[in-house]
């Protein structure tokens, strides 16, 4: 949680945002709300008939006439493709490199551990993990290493959040798009759970290795951000149900989920806060407390999770005598099944 909460810590009036998997689901939900909040957006996916579709929602959200929209056509499980995409993206913004970069591109086909082939799992490595870490090392090599013709986007000053003893340019964000899948487990999950948890750790690591580049008046502060939204009822959620285990779906009774436009406005809200971790609705953020780690927490944070810790474990047992339930009644014959 940011040290002064009542203060935007995450203005985008006047920024330009890349945005990744942009062309549908919360991705086009976020750039159309960045938008509306005065920001010129480019938005990425592989899809040319949706991104042209998604262009076209984003920028009729647009709140002057001076604001900017383009779609870059790329399939971002390429190191080459990223790397072209930030390129790209230079050269439309006046060679200045984006101000936000927002990894949203990714995909889930829920399957057991098992049943899921092996390419299943490289598929999901490649979608949420690889994508996401492609993207962020050509952005920080456009970040911290610019050309000399570039002197950034931003015109506005404001005290960094990581010190506060100079005026200097608005940090510019990385933000990754995690789930809360990776906080707790959910049988049935095994080739997405981990690839999404793994971008939690790579934002923890890339908190600390950004502090070796202090922001000056030529470089701003790069600061790293995780969004852990839960269900999200988008189209792609309607195609997952169709290939998970009925176990899966039993743990899920009750979950109601949200939309996409209430996942990116959640999002943004504690963007706004200055939150460096971020979950999107209440038992999002209870699940987020409860994890021990090195994670930056606000206090209130760490105190609701000395609280709800002792939750969890009645949590898991539960949800293991659940699985434990099913598994003596109906999977005592299973065997591994191929995915549609």
């Amino acid at each position: 949680m940011g040290v002064f909460p009542s203060k935007n810590r995450f203005p985008v009036d006047g920024r330009t945002v890349l945005i990744t998997g942009a062309s549908q689901g919360m991705g086009r939900s976020v750039a159309r709300l960045l938008a509306q909040k005065g920001a010129n957006v480019v938005v990425a996916a592989r899809n040319v008939e949706r991104l042209e579709e998604a262009m076209g929602h984003v920028a009729a959200g647009a709140i002057r006439k001076s604001q900017r929209f383009c779609f870059i056509s790329a399939d971002l499980t390429s190191s080459a493709e990223a790397t072209r995409l930030l390129t790209e993206t230079t050269a439309w913004n006046n060679n200045n490199p984006p101000d936000i970069v927002w990894c949203c591109a990714g995909s889930c086909y829920p399957a057991l551990f098992i049943d899921a082939p092996i390419t299943t799992h490289q598929s999901h490595f490649e979608t949420n993990y690889l994508s996401a870490l492609y993207v962020a090392h050509s952005a920080l090599r456009f970040w911290l290493e610019p050309s000399p013709n570039s002197i950034g986007t931003s015109t506005m000053t404001a005290t960094s959040p990581r010190t506060s003893t100079a005026q200097l340019p608005l940090p510019r964000h990385l933000i990754f798009t995690s789930s809360v899948l990776a906080l707790y487990p959910i049988a049935g999950y095994s080739p997405y759970s981990p690839t999404k948890a793994s971008l939690r750790s790579l934002t923890d690591t890339l908190s600390q290795e950004l502090l070796l580049y202090p922001p000056t008046p030529s470089r701003p502060a790069v600061i790293p951000h995780c969004i852990f939204p839960a269900t999200i009822l988008s189209q792609g959620y309607i195609e997952e149900n169709k290939s998970k285990h009925p176990v899966t779906l039993k743990l899920e009774e009750g979950d109601k989920g949200l939309t996409p436009d209430e996942v990116a406005e959640a999002s943004l809200k504690r963007l706004e806060r200055g939150e460096e971790m971020v979950t999107t609705d209440f038992l999002g953020g209870l699940m987020w407390t409860s994890v021990m780690g090195f994670s930056r927490k606000g206090v209130w944070d760490t105190l609701v999770g000395m609280v709800v810790v002792w939750v969890v474990g009645w949590v898991r047992w539960d949800m293991d005598r659940t699985v434990q339930k099913w598994g003596r009644g109906k999977g005592r014959d299973m065997k591994p099944t191929k995915m549609r």
